[in-house]
């Protein structure tokens, strides 16, 4: 019964949000998009005065999102309450999702017409926010070496490409994406172009061609990893574009050793925020997955087989520190990911890990709503739409 009544709601979200189900074997086929409004909002960020800050620069992001939760009050009707049978179907936060747009400098128009036309769709259906998950502008050449143009080239590409996500009608959030940016070591490091100039890829340096630093400040997001709060939801941003540092643990816990890091000053941020915050709903997002999957499934529920993308080892070879953290805090509703191009879904610890298709991909993209009991995920191109229970 509770299996029929989430095909029906969801559903119901789709005719809402003009979307017709699959053919088997096939992705949605999308209509033209009608506006919808949830209630009003109320924006607020985190209170970072105890808590180890990754930067004290948000003055860009407040702006945002107090402008944009002034205009939705003025502007949206009442949100439904609760359904005759009980189930709480009141729309708690709405927000567009774009994963690996690969939009690969000036070199690919094809992919910037798919972003052109998520921020389209976006501005039909008026979301809270929008989430960046990452690999976004990318690099503009595949040269193992970095040179002074293939610098500038991604900088400027990237430049011109936050203006064209920067047209949606709401706040955005940037996560960083391994072809995003380069790095030593990562962490908190403080480097410039010139320690990518010259440098060989996977030798010299990690990436690509800018530097984290040049990345933040063209997207006007406050930190590589960050928190803030949206209609009473605590939202958590992580960067695990990191080499291992001296308090990385043994290598492979999940069966095979992972490429990308959490660093131990993040790790530490991460847990005093979850302490700080322990009754508040939450919602993580980190480009690479924070787990290594085996075909079988993670064994605590989603996809089965889980099915296998790319490179076994291209994920947070420490993603199980990160994972315990969530799952103890028991209110991380769900933690998103891109970096794998295809949408899976796993669960660990009762929090679902879920893994979003790249929008250069078959132009994928998701539409995620948020209630009392359910998070749907309404999908585009290749995503998955499904809808996931809320557990915690």
């Amino acid at each position: 019964m509770a299996r029929t009544q989430a095909r029906r709601r969801l559903r119901a979200l789709q005719a809402q949000l003009g979307t017709e189900p699959a053919s088997s074997g096939g992705p949605p086929r999308r209509r033209p998009l009608s506006p919808r409004r949830a209630g009003p909002l109320n924006f607020t960020l985190a209170d970072y005065s105890a808590l180890p800050q990754p930067t004290t620069d948000v003055d860009t992001l407040e702006k945002d999102v107090r402008r944009h939760a002034a205009q939705c009050v003025a502007a949206a009707t009442a949100a439904a309450a609760t359904d005759v049978t009980g189930h709480d179907d009141t729309v708690r936060l709405r927000f567009g999702m774009t994963a690996d747009a690969h939009l690969l400098g000036r070199t690919a128009p094809e992919n910037e017409s798919v972003l052109r036309s998520f921020v389209e769709t976006m501005k039909t259906w008026r979301p809270d926010l929008v989430v960046e998950m990452g690999d976004f502008g990318c690099q503009i050449s595949n040269d193992p070496i970095t040179t002074t143009s293939m610098h500038d080239g991604q900088l400027e590409a990237l430049h011109h490409h936050v203006s064209v996500l920067a047209e949606v009608p709401c706040p955005r959030l940037h996560v960083l994406g391994n072809h995003d940016v380069g790095w030593v070591r990562g962490g908190d490091e403080h480097i410039t172009a010139a320690d990518l100039i010259g440098g060989t890829a996977g030798q010299d340096h990690f990436g690509e061609d800018i530097t984290k630093q040049e990345f933040l400040e063209a997207t006007a997001s406050p930190g590589r990893y960050l928190s803030f709060e949206a209609n009473g939801f605590l939202m958590i941003v992580l960067d695990a574009n990191n080499q291992p540092d001296s308090e990385a643990p043994t290598p492979g816990h999940d069966g095979i050793e992972g490429a990308y890091y959490v660093d131990a000053g993040q790790r530490r941020w991460l847990q005093a925020l979850l302490s700080a915050h322990r009754s508040k709903p939450k919602l993580v997002f980190c480009h690479q997955e924070l787990h290594h999957t085996p075909v079988g499934g993670s064994g605590e529920g989603g996809d089965v087989p889980f099915p296998a993308v790319g490179k076994e080892g291209s994920y947070v070879d420490n993603g199980w520190q990160i994972r315990q953290l969530l799952a103890a805090d028991q209110k991380v509703l769900a933690c998103f990911h891109g970096h794998k191009h295809r949408s899976r879904w796993a669960m660990y610890g009762g929090v679902h890990y879920v893994t979003l298709a790249g929008t250069h991909w078959q132009q994928s993209f998701a539409l995620v709503t948020v209630s009392g009991e359910e998070l749907l995920i309404e999908g585009a191109g290749g995503q998955r739409s499904c809808c996931l229970p809320i557990t915690s």
